[in-house]
């Protein structure tokens, strides 16, 4: 476990320990009043696991504290992430819609843990296992924000390549082709595949993100190998909207995307 993931863990097991025993109560009863185990509630105060928002949500409550472990939950959210990414934790919590164009990987919002487990090896081959396990728990807790009350719409283009990879072998694309379709099929999430037919195309410099938030400007954000940057210049953001448009111009129907991705799947099997 690296420093920075060490301390947030810490801090938020420190408070958690502080607040239970504030309270004259055990890690069980605590459990008890969470709805988690009190093995659970041991392991977050001993820094051994991340506690996940939901874990967060209830300490608050719990403790009639004013959202003290959330914004504890958040600094460590940041932290399990690369500085250029940390940023766009909260974009992506805060969002009404979310467009995104992916011409390398899977989306981390639709991502399952193996396959996200199998890109952080292949990404960063020096890390230990346990900063790997960290990094794969907080994008797949990233998750929780399609599963909301009022869920972001999110709009996907990606590049046929992606589907085609087999990321972490057979087994681990298979089950990842069955979330992108399942997740295709779901309102609100609407998924587009750009073809290798397709004879030239707007996002040839690499992946692009927007973000639309209530009350506040569109804000745009893209990477490259080892770095990224978030754009808010509205001239900049506008082109970015406009590359996304042409993107999906150029790609298949969201009909005919899934009906290439159960291709794609049929395909795997019979390899």
């Amino acid at each position: 476990m690296d420093g920075a993931e060490s301390s947030g863990r810490t801090r938020f097991g420190a408070e958690l320990r502080a607040q239970r025993n504030s309270r004259q109560w055990t890690q069980v009863d605590l459990g008890n009043e969470l709805g988690y185990s009190g093995s659970f509630v041991s392991d977050v105060e001993r820094g051994d696991r991340g506690p996940s928002e939901d874990f967060a949500g209830r300490c608050d409550k719990t403790f009639a504290l004013p959202g003290t472990f959330l914004r504890l939950w958040e600094d460590l959210q940041r932290e399990a992430f690369p500085t250029w990414f940390a940023p766009v934790v909260p974009l992506e919590r805060e969002a009404i819609k979310i467009e995104g164009w992916e011409l390398g990987a899977v989306p981390g919002l639709l991502q399952t843990e193996a396959y996200a487990r199998s890109l952080v090896r292949a990404s960063r081959p020096g890390d230990s296992e346990e900063a790997v396990e960290n990094t794969v728990q907080a994008r797949v807790e990233r998750q929780a924000i399609l599963a909301k009350a009022k869920p972001p719409m999110v709009f996907y283009v990606v590049s046929e390549a992606v589907l085609r990879q087999c990321i972490g072998g057979t087994e681990i694309m298979s089950a990842q082709l069955d979330r992108l379709i399942k997740a295709a099929e779901t309102p609100g999430i609407v998924i587009q595949v750009l073809p290798f037919s397709a004879q030239q195309h707007a996002g040839v410099d690499g992946l692009l993100y927007l973000y639309d938030r209530p009350s506040e400007p569109l804000t745009g954000y893209s990477e490259c190998i080892g770095g990224a940057r978030l754009i808010t210049d509205h001239q900049e953001v506008s082109g970015l909207a406009t590359v996304m448009g042409m993107l999906r111009a150029a790609s298949l129907s969201p009909w005919d995307s899934v009906a290439l991705m159960r291709t794609i799947r049929r395909d795997l099997e019979q390899r």
